[in-house]
């Protein structure tokens, strides 16, 4: 008797979150669904910096805590991010690379293993059209750190765009383009101390 309730209990359940989905695209369930089994991400990325110039190249992501931007001539940057640390590769400077705590990055808010948009109140503001739904999200017991805005669009809300909001006030934006959902990256490609190997070896 007990077990039939709890069956039927369950059933009902999935029915509603699944007619949420089906029904409103851009609901925070379904949007929290697609970051939490957002793993790897690959594609190709346009910046805008904080002075307005354009940068461009490929960006990689693997959830949690890794992403990789590789930026195209003339800038040729490598920017990585992994374990707890954001470093950052000039072709024309030091071998050693620039490292930041990525903690201090409100970046690190998307890279978290969990993305709980429900319940761990990292939800500053969001705004949903017939077209895209636009997604604010910063630390609540640091939300002097900056915040992270992320736009997504299509039949399927997919992430389209992310602007970096630090605690200066500048913002980074990031457009993707040609996305994929590769099934597996190689963890060597966000290492910073094999990175950092090899362009010593280089020189």
């Amino acid at each position: 008797m007990i077990k039939n309730y709890l069956k039927t209990q369950l059933f009902a359940a999935f029915l509603i979150v699944a007619s949420i989905l089906k029904a409103d695209p851009y609901s925070l369930v379904n949007i929290s669904h697609y970051l939490q089994n957002l793993k790897i991400l690959k594609a190709d990325f346009s910046q805008t910096n904080p002075d307005d110039t354009i940068s461009s190249g490929k960006i990689f992501i693997k959830r949690p805590g890794r992403m990789r931007f590789e930026y195209y001539k003339p800038e040729k940057t490598l920017v990585l991010i992994s374990a707890g640390a954001l470093a950052i590769f000039d072709p024309n400077g030091d071998e050693e690379p620039v490292t930041y705590p990525i903690k201090n990055n409100p970046i690190s808010l998307i890279l978290k293993g969990e993305v709980d948009l429900l319940n761990s109140g990292i939800v500053g503001n969001y705004k949903v059209s017939a077209e895209k739904g636009v997604l604010t999200i910063r630390d609540p017991k640091n939300p002097e750190l900056g915040s992270v805005e992320l736009i997504f669009k299509g039949a399927k809300p997919e992430l389209e765009k992310f602007t970096i909001k630090n605690e200066n006030s500048s913002s980074t934006s990031i457009l993707l383009k040609d996305i994929e959902y590769p099934k597996k990256i190689n963890d060597t490609l966000f290492s910073i101390p094999l990175e950092t190997n090899k362009r010593r070896l280089k020189n």
